[in-house]
């Protein structure tokens, strides 16, 4: 049955998308719709028009200044009533057992949020040591196993669409290098979903060095960007009283580091970025 809804966010990855598009061959059995949103510099539609593809697909351009998630809600336009909504990024490899596995694991209807796992050398022995709350309960401490999660990565996850419906029908365009993950998970957990990490479908992520969102980060400042956007998550999903006693924490660590250091930087992008996400309206109050 032809039920799932697939999106492809794609920037300067031309064989990365071809490679990903020939695995989708063996899923075309069950796909109703392939949306490409491309990003790239120069036409890309041509030379994915001569792949040899069993299953349809929809190429729409989008802007280099947008950012993924901006590709990803115009995706969605295209959508019409599957029951699976299947994110994908570019640099992404599926084998033809994962996706057998895939309908094997949602087919007692259970699950609400499929996340299958990224395979990596020494998957079965590293443990995870975790410094943060957010750690705990984002990531297994044994990525062999299986088990809810809240990070829920935007470019890697399978969605009932019910639940995605509870959850805003969107991806949150403030969100620019750091956060969509957290906040895409929260969501859905907000929407009484259940989560479900399953690394036994294992796909392979290529860590590609060019292309994607990484061309975006060259023109920003990294460690103010993301404090900003630690804020901005804190301030959507958590109290006031949450967010200041956070903030109050970022300052006192900058404090201790400029004391010991002599690091006056910490203490600036930690104001800053404060001072900034105060003046950021929420996105779904921003369409």
């Amino acid at each position: 049955m032809k039920n799932f809804f697939l999106v492809i966010p794609t920037r300067e990855r031309l064989e990365c998308l071809s490679n990903l598009l020939l695995d989708l061959n063996a899923f075309e059995k069950h796909i109703s719709q392939v949306i490409i949103v491309d990003q790239s510099q120069f036409d890309i539609e041509s030379e994915i028009d001569k792949l040899h593809l069993s299953f349809n697909f929809t190429f729409v351009k989008n802007g280099r200044e947008k950012s993924v998630n901006h590709s990803r809600n115009q995706a969605l336009t295209y959508y019409k009533n599957e029951e699976w909504l299947f994110f994908l990024d570019d640099d992404i490899r599926i084998p033809g057992i994962a996706f057998e596995q895939i309908i094997e694991v949602l087919e007692p209807n259970i699950i609400d949020v499929l996340i299958p796992g990224i395979q990596f050398e020494g998957m079965e022995t590293t443990e995870f040591k975790y410094h943060t709350i957010l750690d705990t309960i984002a990531k297994p401490h044994n990525f062999s196993k299986s088990r809810f999660r809240l990070q829920v990565c935007s470019g890697l996850n399978i969605v009932k669409k019910d639940i995605f419906k509870e959850a805003g029908f969107f991806f949150d365009e403030n969100f620019t290098i750091w956060g969509d993950d957290w906040d895409y998970g929260m969501r859905l957990l907000q929407a009484g979903a259940n989560i479900y990490f399953q690394p036994k479908i294992l796909v392979e992520h290529l860590y590609v060095s060019n292309g994607g969102q990484r061309d975006k980060a060259k023109f920003l400042n990294i460690e103010l960007e993301k404090e900003k956007l630690y804020f901005y998550f804190l301030k959507k999903h958590f109290s006031k009283t949450v967010v200041k006693q956070q903030f109050y924490i970022k300052i006192f660590q900058s404090i201790k580091l400029l004391f010991l250091e002599g690091k006056f930087s910490n203490l600036l992008i930690s104001y800053k970025a404060y001072k900034k996400m105060q003046k950021m309206k929420f996105y779904d109050e921003q369409c």
